[in-house]
């Protein structure tokens, strides 16, 4: 009997010092130095307002960029409008759009024009139709003015 007794006693014993052991083990390797434990309180009040706060700088940056970026661009995006007398004649880049608003006038170049309005090709020498959206592909190419035109263009162009 005095065996069961002291084996009970030695089990407590033992249950408790490892109970003890496990609890030390898990105070001294949890929110150390190297490896700390955070409280909600500092991650609410310090650190996600920092986040916030850098994150929206970078963002105001990136809108920044944007809007300049977009203002370039839509700055050239206007139709110019151009007035040939007879026998100027306009060159396009690659790109360039004309349209031809009043005058008579034929496609001049190597590749002609694109009617984008009629989805045709306009050979060099072919006059060009009032209103229609022409579009040049090589750059070159362009318009020959027969009488006095104007013309509406955006893109990059020369006169000769």
């Amino acid at each position: 009997m005095k065996n069961k007794k002291f084996l009970t006693v030695l089990a407590a014993v033992l249950v408790l010092a490892v109970g003890i052991g496990v609890g030390a083990y898990a105070a001294s390797n949890f929110g150390t130095q190297s490896d700390p434990l955070v409280a909600k309180s500092y991650l609410d009040k310090t650190v996600t307002p920092k986040l916030q706060e850098e994150f929206q700088s970078k963002l105001n940056e990136q809108v920044k960029i944007l809007e300049q970026q977009i203002e370039s661009s839509s700055s050239g995006q206007n139709f110019t409008a151009v007035n040939l007398t007879n026998g100027q004649i306009l060159k396009g880049n690659a790109g360039c759009e004309i349209i031809l608003r009043s005058g008579t006038a034929v496609s001049n170049g190597t590749s002609g024009l694109s009617d984008v309005t009629d989805g045709k090709l306009i050979s060099s020498g072919t006059a060009l139709t009032a209103n229609h959206l022409c579009m040049v592909s090589t750059d070159g190419d362009g318009v020959k003015a027969n009488s006095s035109v104007t013309l509406l263009v955006r893109g990059s162009y020369t006169i000769a």
